[in-house]
């Protein structure tokens, strides 16, 4: 069994410092014999893009993987559910030291998962609550509240192309890739996902907000 301890730093040296101590205080068995990934990407990258991704495929059942604080591994509750599901497939531990997290495939583990998935579902709730309150204040001052996909006089390079972006959304393709493949940039896609997301609602179609 491997201990891999990731650090998602900033510039400063100090927060590095900080992570590895506490991480450090809980190796019972020393820092020797641990692989220490040190990561400079922002916190605001999805896991799939960033070095932790790399650790959670080399990683084998029974492994284990530590972070500092839960925090380290995404901003979102949605990305750390799925960062946390996807080690349990593996059978892979996370140990989140100062959060006092341990996910470990035990029962007290998997409730702390079904937390995170109620959680991210009132997140996603939450998110579309804030865009139709967002569309009816804009509906109550006689402000448009979007165009149709593929009208005349396109603004956004991405429209009319839903359903090339539909299938790569469900199937949890970062948006950074997405965005790669289609031949934008990733702030055009989210101009775009933004604008669908609001007509959807806007019609009073079901709409999945993928977060990550």
């Amino acid at each position: 069994m491997k201990t891999v301890a990731y650090l998602r730093i900033s510039t400063d040296k100090q927060d590095e410092a900080s992570q590895r101590h506490i991480i450090a205080g809980k190796l019972v068995e020393g820092v020797q014999g641990v692989e220490w990934v040190s990561d400079t990407a922002s916190g605001g990258t999805a896991w799939q893009q960033r070095a932790i991704a790399g650790v959670l495929e080399r990683a084998a059942r029974g492994d284990r993987i530590m972070v500092s604080e839960i925090s380290r591994i995404a901003r979102s509750t949605v990305g750390v559910l799925t960062f946390l599901q996807s080690a349990a497939e593996k059978g892979v531990t996370v140990d989140a030291v100062k959060s006092g997290i341990l996910l470990d495939g035990s029962t007290s583990s998997k409730i702390v998962v079904t937390v995170l998935a109620m959680a991210a579902e009132i997140e996603r709730d939450l998110l579309r609550e804030r865009t139709k309150a967002a569309l009816d204040a804009r509906k109550a001052r006689g402000l448009p509240i979007g165009r149709q996909f593929g009208a005349v006089g396109k603004k956004n390079k991405l429209d009319g192309r839903w359903m090339e972006i539909e299938p790569l959304l469900k199937a949890k393709v970062a948006k950074t890739a997405i965005a790669r493949v289609l031949g934008v940039s990733r702030q055009t896609l989210h101009t775009y996902l933004d604008l669908a997301y609001a007509e959807r609602i806007a019609k009073g179609e079901q709409v999945c907000v993928f977060a990550e």
